[in-house]
């Protein structure tokens, strides 16, 4: 069996919906304004059987110039449009605008019916028909046919020319996700929720886990939209229940565990988790009517519509379109690739209200289109439309995103080319040496990493050079510097290239030990100056034996600044020359010789009071309490509760 998704298209009374019931023995207008009006005012659904496995869904949308928004959501997953045309009228303006709307969304394939031909006779209807033909010439491939529905003259040959258009379709392409554009909404006792809309892509199996991506209405609580996690309760296709559900086919979906409340029309039910709403769209545009900068539009895409404003991106294109971003009111579910159209509340062209459409080129791309970004942004729009070569997209992003990684879990849903062959162009372009992988996070432009090297070994330098008595620059400073740069990951990578030998990258390869990193070239030999005060600084220390120095002290007998004074110091303890306590510096060799002696007291009395410290080591309180504390702290002493010291653990 195949399925197909055929539509309805026409001017308001040119008789869609009695030819959908002629054809079906279906009639498509359910509510009771429609029977008292005789008007279609929202979407009519119909199951029609060709015989020999072709199995139809046919959408009948409405006519009207104020439905025209009803009419779009219906047009969605159409692969072939029925253009109804009254033999008695011919083309009207919304037989324009609804083909515009059609050829827009991707529709290349109609069948024009030209109908009511018992009102007039044979001649004005192939007029009516010609007429029509002329409208779609360059816009779709068309087969007229002419017929009566209240006569049933004609039927059969419309049959016959919807089977020809239906079969003549290639099947649809592997999707890397199912979709359905949600277009009813309603709650049936002892089962809940159930949405309808057309499958347009993927299938879905019976108890499949699914997501409802909602739309965000501005203004409202949460504006920036939904994701609601469900599965797949019941799969219904005309009212039959199935197992599994695939695409083109016309679907009533149960959804398990959702309240009718949490979905409405124009959400989209997808299996893929990546599809998240979004406010902002880059795409390519064909205007069917005059556009600007700044101008306010009316924009629809799946079963969803959102008022908004457009931006026009670079210069026109050689087949008439423009890159152009748009700026929505409401967060839409909208995944790359998605056909849009766009209208205008003060516009009354050829095609009616509609201001253009096209193709969502990226779903979710970049706030900023500033300075640097623009053309960045403007390169990646090109590739994708232009060129539609893999490989330059990925050219492209990435250098978009440098220095930053750009994400391998960005690409899914986003762009109008599949994400898999954009990783697998990211690979061979790493392969070639262009790309660089940072682990399974994404990749960043090779330049930019050899940039960022070269800059790591500068800091590392600079900072040697400013603190030559430190043992090098910590490692995780280094680190924190290059993740504000480049990310997190992307530093590692980064400090593990300056660290190499690659011939790419300028300057010395920096040496990483333990938690700090240095440049050899850089050592304390070459600051004789900072040698002086660190060899004068030790002698003075030696010097005071046990009374100590403060950092004043050091100095004065150093002649070096106070920011001198600490690295010394550091360094100093660091390599075992000196030790601190409280305020104070010491010589080592002076401190070990006194926690010997504190030993032996202890071994010999077992206690010891503040005043036998004083008299063992020959020191006023000011030394003897930061040493006491020392010692306790390395578990030499313990204090007790007369501030008397006994032998530590």
């Amino acid at each position: 069996m195949r399925r197909f998704v055929l539509g309805t298209a026409g001017h308001v009374d040119h008789g869609k919906t009695t030819l959908v019931r002629a054809l079906t023995g279906i009639d498509t207008d359910r509510l009771p304004e429609e029977k008292r009006r005789g008007i279609t005012i929202e979407l009519g659904f119909a199951p029609w059987s060709l015989g020999d496995g072709i199995e139809v869904s046919i959408i009948d949308v409405p006519g009207h110039r104020r439905l025209v928004h009803t009419m779009i959501a219906g047009a969605i997953g159409m692969e072939v449009v029925m253009l109804v045309v009254a033999a008695d009228e011919g083309v009207m303006p919304q037989t324009r605008e609804h083909i515009a709307a059609c050829e827009l969304l991707g529709i290349r394939r109609a069948v024009v019916v030209v109908t009511k031909m018992d009102r007039v006779g044979e001649e004005l209807a192939r007029l009516a028909g010609d007429e029509a033909v002329e409208l779609l010439a360059g816009r779709m491939l068309a087969e007229v046919v002419l017929c009566s529905a209240r006569t049933g003259e004609g039927l059969d040959a419309v049959r016959d020319a919807v089977r020809r258009a239906l079969t003549a379709l290639p099947p649809l392409a592997a999707a890397p996700r199912a979709r359905i554009g949600v277009d009813r909404v309603f709650s049936v006792r002892g089962a809940g929720t159930v949405v309808t809309g057309t499958l347009v892509e993927g299938k879905i199996p019976l108890g499949a886990p699914l997501f409802v991506v909602g739309t965000g209405r501005a203004g409202e609580r949460g504006a920036e939209g939904a994701v609601h996690k469900t599965s797949a309760r019941g799969l219904h296709i005309h009212d039959r229940a199935v197992d599994v559900a695939e695409a083109p086919t016309r679907l009533a979906l149960n959804l398990a565990g959702l309240p009718l409340e949490s979905v409405h029309r124009g959400d989209l039910v997808t299996d893929d988790p990546s599809v998240v709403p979004t406010r902002r769209l880059d795409v390519s545009l064909r205007a069917t009517a005059p556009v600007r900068s700044g101008m306010s539009v009316s924009v629809y895409i799946g079963t969803a519509r959102s008022s908004g404003k457009l931006d026009l991106l670079g210069e026109l294109l050689e087949d008439g379109r423009r890159l152009a971003r748009l700026r929505l009111a409401d967060a839409l579910a909208v995944v790359g690739g998605d056909r849009f159209v766009l209208r205008g509340s003060d516009v009354d062209g050829p095609a009616g209200a509609v201001l253009g459409g096209g193709e969502v080129l990226d779903a979710r791309p970049p706030q900023s289109l500033r300075k640097r970004g623009r053309a960045a942004r403007l390169a990646v729009l090109e590739a994708l439309f232009v060129t539609r070569e893999p490989q330059a997209v990925m050219r492209a992003l990435a250098l978009e995103a440098s220095p930053r990684t750009l994400p391998r879990d960005a690409l899914p849903s986003r762009f109008s080319l599949p994400a898999a062959e954009l990783e697998r162009a990211a690979d061979k372009l790493g392969d070639k040496g262009e790309l660089a992988r940072i682990k399974r996070l994404g990749w960043v432009p090779r330049t930019a990493l050899v940039e960022l090297a070269v800059e790591a070994r500068g800091l590392v330098v600079a900072h040697q050079k400013k603190n030559p008595l430190d043992r090098g620059m910590v490692l995780e400073t280094l680190r924190a510097r290059l993740a504000a740069r480049a990310g997190a990951e992307a530093a590692d990578e980064i400090i593990k290239l300056a660290a190499s030998k690659s011939g790419s990258v300028a300057g010395e390869p920096i040496v990483v030990e333990g938690d700090v990193v240095r440049a050899p070239q850089i050592t304390a030999a070459s600051a004789s100056g900072a040698l002086g005060a660190l060899g004068a600084a030790l002698t003075a220390l030696e010097k005071a034996q046990l009374k100590g120095l403060t950092e004043f002290g050091v100095k004065e007998a150093s002649g070096a600044s106070p920011k001198e004074v600490k690295a010394i110091l550091a360094k100093l303890v660091r390599e075992g020359h000196a030790i601190h306590a409280g305020e104070l510096w010491f010589f080592r060799a002076e401190i070990d010789a006194l926690r010997t002696k504190v030993k032996d007291h202890l071994d010999k009395h077992g206690r010891m009071s503040i005043a036998d410290f004083k008299d063992l080591s020959g020191l006023g309180r000011r030394q003897a309490i930061p040493l006491l504390e020392l010692f306790d702290r390395e578990g030499i002493t313990r204090r007790e509760a007369d501030d008397s010291r006994v032998r530590g653990k």
